[in-house]
């Protein structure tokens, strides 16, 4: 498996696209790799400061995808309404336990053999760990989620899974310094997400994430980054024998409320998603 997500991120490097591949020991020929489909995601990322050590992470994700050939925005995918509570146990490191509350829309609207909207409901922790490097600063994110989901037909029942996720950023200024006010910078941003389950069985790697992205830092309180990310990952049905793929445009907004006074703060650690 890993052999395969290197050559994924080489190809994706170069700028070619992933070739498909066929399966010999599909019936009738199979694409081990599907054609890629398109999404647009929209994030907004609050802590919320409640002490010196202590914050409220709340984060909102607005999601479209392709749909009747409109790329990208044709129809609503999913609402994302993620919140924790944060402890800086250093300027190196910080944990955060939460809830998640998922809708998601149906693949066919209009279809009325469908439900128009699912909720998905999820637990989930996470640890960041912080270190500088050269001029910017790299991050290790590890993320525990606890889901129960299920699909938009009437008599769909939810099936409970774990994903585990692990995170590799680095943020590096391009025009200062060091990360500021008004620094721009690049953030290479690799992601891999496993999962377990009884209908995860076959498809023990959910997705991994490659974004490479541009960021902004308006100031202490207010930043912004954008990129295109691609994704692949194992279906339900083939596992291994068939992997999905998506070219998902982002746009990030990120907000940190802090009024006490310059001496007492303590600096968190920063991470982009």
């Amino acid at each position: 498996m890993l052999h395969k997500a290197i050559s994924i991120f080489i190809v994706l490097v170069l700028g070619f696209s992933v070739k498909a591949q066929q399966n010999e020991n599909y019936d009738g020929g199979y694409d081990l790799y599907r054609k890629p489909t398109t999404s647009a995601w929209m994030g907004s990322y609050l802590n919320f400061r409640l002490s010196k050590r202590l914050l409220w992470a709340g984060e909102m994700h607005y999601r479209r995808t392709e749909y009747n050939d409109v790329p990208y925005v044709g129809r609503m995918a999913q609402i994302y309404n993620r919140h924790g509570v944060k402890y800086l146990f250093s300027k190196n490191f910080n944990a955060t336990v939460g809830g998640v509350l998922r809708l998601d829309f149906t693949p066919e609207p209009g279809n009325k053999t469908l439900k128009k909207v699912v909720i998905e409901p999820r637990f989930w922790h996470e640890y960041v760990f912080a270190q500088p490097f050269f001029r910017g600063m790299v991050y290790h994110r590890l993320r525990f989620e606890h889901r129960w989901s299920k699909g938009n037909e009437f008599d769909d029942t939810y099936d409970f899974r774990n994903r585990y996720r692990y995170k590799f950023l680095m943020k590096y200024p391009l025009n200062s310094n060091v990360l500021r006010s008004k620094s721009i910078y690049f953030a290479p941003d690799v992601e891999i997400i496993m999962q377990t389950g009884k209908t995860a069985r076959l498809s023990p790697l959910e997705d991994l994430r490659i974004y490479p992205h541009i960021g902004y830092i308006v100031n202490s309180r207010v930043g912004f980054s954008t990129g295109m990310m691609y994704t692949v990952g194992q279906s339900f049905e083939k596992g291994n024998l068939d992997y999905r793929q998506r070219w998902i445009y982002r746009v990030n907004a990120y907000i940190s409320l802090d009024w006490r006074k310059f001496e007492d703060k303590l600096l968190p650690v920063n991470m982009a998603d």
